[in-house]
């Protein structure tokens, strides 16, 4: 399954083009995907994947098929909620075949490129839209840093970039960029998962998936997406969380660290540390704007607080529960809260375990992030299409680790026994031996596992299911 995740890895990013009947590029490739998923996998390939997510699907679906109701009851448009419920299945095919990928092995080497593929593919597209459209990036970006003044790159650069390719001048809007950068950090977080899984071995090859991962932290950085920046600065913040749980400071966390901070001074020698100054602390228009969303929300529910009926396409206070309630009433509302809940608490409770757990987890959690950023702030309080992918590239790695945990408690308590035995004396990690090596009951990480996570640079313990 590798080719496939990688195709649409690869187009997802590509979300200003329009091939046929409205129908955007991006989208019909997740409707292809899901088509081949499900026509290549038999329903028993789904079953780990929703034994993991099982409640969030259920909260999904009874959100959606709430909202087809209120919406039959008011005679609106039943298109928006049964779209939903696509992207859902959608979700839960990208996770079937992650999961897939990551037991085969094979696949999961291939997708370690997955970085590498969707910065070509967006620096690629860009560049071809930019040319067709007159559209001069040095120059936009000198008069931004000029000016210090983020919205003359939304305008002049990623709207003028977006503007022909089925989209109008008058229609399209430079925020835009949000999901497409958005797909662009989906992107770096298989990436960095699939390498915790599978080690590189070849230096030339470490060195380029580097190399991508760079180019792609740049291209988010000028993307200007408060969203996606702010998804993206909870990596290196849950990695320092993780170091400091396990009481142990890596060689990797330390380089990671004296990059960041060169990093920092050359954006602050090329000026465009002050662009994304002002991007958070001055461009607060959105912010102010939001004020009034909410006022107006609040003054829709309390006229339509049980039945809903109010669309918010026009009406959408940004916010995942509120336009919930607006459209599908109070129990469209209390679903809107479960799901939001579902995700905070899935988020928590890897943050605090993270130590405890294999390199490639920290991925995972990150891809829980800009779902909910987005779902607090993007216009229309609907799960877009990126954060669908992105959840379900979650839950395959998720149910990969459930997976690994099962394998150990399935095998005999006297291999296990020694497996810990053997762990617990290879290990350098003095606690991690403690802990490994300890008690004989309950679930424990794997040889395999933990050889994984060791050429990785970082130990992992048991954790319970």
């Amino acid at each position: 399954m590798k080719w496939p995740l990688l195709l649409l890895l690869a187009v997802l990013p590509l979300q200003w083009f329009v091939v046929v009947r409205g129908i955007r590029l991006h989208l019909l490739a997740l409707f292809v995907f899901l088509v081949f998923t499900l026509a290549t996998h038999s329903s028993r390939a789904f079953q780990p994947v929703l034994r993991v997510a099982w409640a969030f699907v259920v909260a999904n679906f009874a959100l959606n098929v709430v909202w087809l109701g209120a919406n039959g009851y008011h005679g609106l448009g039943l298109r928006p909620p049964v779209e939903q419920l696509v992207y859902l299945a959608v979700s839960v095919a990208v996770g079937a075949a992650v999961y897939r990928a990551l037991r085969s092995g094979g696949a999961v080497a291939g997708l370690r490129w997955a970085a590498l593929v969707a910065s070509v593919s967006l620096v690629g597209a860009l560049t071809v839209s930019m040319a067709l459209n007159g559209v001069n990036a040095a120059a936009v970006f000198g008069q931004t840093i000029a000016a210090a003044d983020p919205e003359i790159l939304q305008k002049e650069l990623y709207r003028a970039a977006f503007t022909g390719f089925g989209f109008e001048e008058d229609v399209v809007s430079g925020n835009l960029r949000h999901e497409v950068f958005g797909a662009l950090l989906l992107a770096m977080t298989v990436s960095a998962a699939c390498v915790g899984v599978r080690p590189f071995r070849s230096v030339v090859a470490h060195r380029l998936y580097l190399g991508s991962m760079v180019l792609a932290t740049a291209l988010i950085l000028l993307s200007l997406s408060r969203s996606v920046m702010i998804a993206f600065a909870v990596w290196p913040l849950l990695a320092l969380l993780r170091a400091v749980l396990a009481m142990r400071l890596t060689p990797r966390l330390v380089g990671g660290i004296a990059v960041g901070a060169v990093a920092t001074a050359v954006l602050a020698f090329t000026g465009v540390l002050s662009v994304l100054w002002v991007r958070f602390t001055q461009d607060t228009s959105s912010y102010q704007a939001r004020d009034g969303l909410y006022q107006l929300a609040f003054d829709n529910i309390r006229a339509n607080a049980v039945m809903g009926g109010v669309d918010t396409v026009s009406a959408s206070s940004h916010n995942f529960v509120l336009d919930s309630w607006l459209r599908a009433g109070v129990f469209g509302a209390v679903a809107a809260a479960v799901v939001l809940v579902l995700l905070v608490g899935l988020f928590v409770s890897l943050a605090i375990r993270l130590h405890r757990e294999p390199v490639w987890v920290l991925p995972a959690a990150i891809m829980l992030v800009l779902p909910l950023v987005r779902l607090m702030t993007a216009g229309g309080g609907q799960v877009p299409p990126v954060s669908w992918v992105g959840l379900g590239v979650a839950a395959g790695l998720l149910a990969y680790r459930r997976a690994l945990l099962d394998d150990d408690s399935a095998r005999p308590d006297a291999d296990v026994a020694q497996a810990r035995r053997r762990y617990a004396a290879s290990s350098s990690n003095a606690g991690l031996s403690t802990q490994v090596a300890g008690s004989t009951s309950g679930h424990s990480t794997s040889p395999r596992l933990a050889s994984r996570s060791d050429a990785d640079g970082s130990g992992s313990s048991s954790s319970s299911k």
